[in-house]
């Protein structure tokens, strides 16, 4: 998770103002990871999606699954964080919205992307996209990074 997060007491690296949205503009990437089996077990017991498929290697295997996986939610939640480090804070996020496009497996990191693709007044419009980079599960011969989500969200900017 990123180092400068305010629930540990510490303050947000960056705060998106008004002068400073500018369209085109791409964020610093941010990444998390590599996720481990631990990370899954422990997003489905707080999350309470108890589906065996994440996290019991043989009921995964009998669903045709190589192993386990991490549920959908668990990179959505990681994007959330990186949008909420880009723009200052949760409190400026006003619409979050994903896609699923492919698994994320035990190994894998998740690499967070945005874009500003438009500015309305005081809000800002990010194109989102976050990939699962790894060797993935052997045999299935993924591509070492995929996009795993893509999304969009709307930002409210701060006066400077």
């Amino acid at each position: 998770m990123s180092q400068d997060r305010i629930d540990e007491g510490r303050v947000f690296p960056t705060r998106l103002s008004m002068d400073g949205a500018t369209p085109g503009t791409d964020f610093e990437e941010k990444v998390f990871g590599p996720i481990g089996r631990d990370d899954i077990v422990r997003y489905a017991q707080a999350s309470g999606d108890d589906n065996p498929i994440h996290q019991d290697e043989e009921y995964a295997r009998a669903q045709g699954a190589p192993t386990i996986f991490a549920m959908g939610m668990l990179p959505a939640g990681y994007l959330a964080t990186a949008v909420s480090d880009w723009v200052g804070g949760p409190q400026h996020l006003r619409r979050y919205k994903v896609r699923f496009t492919t698994r994320v497996w035990p190994g894998d990191e998740i690499v967070c992307r945005a874009r500003i693709e438009s500015v309305d007044g005081n809000v800002a419009h990010l194109v989102l996209e976050a990939s699962r980079r790894g060797k993935g599960p052997e045999g299935l011969g993924l591509e070492e990074e995929e996009v795993a989500l893509e999304g969009e969200a709307d930002v409210e900017l701060v006066q400077d």
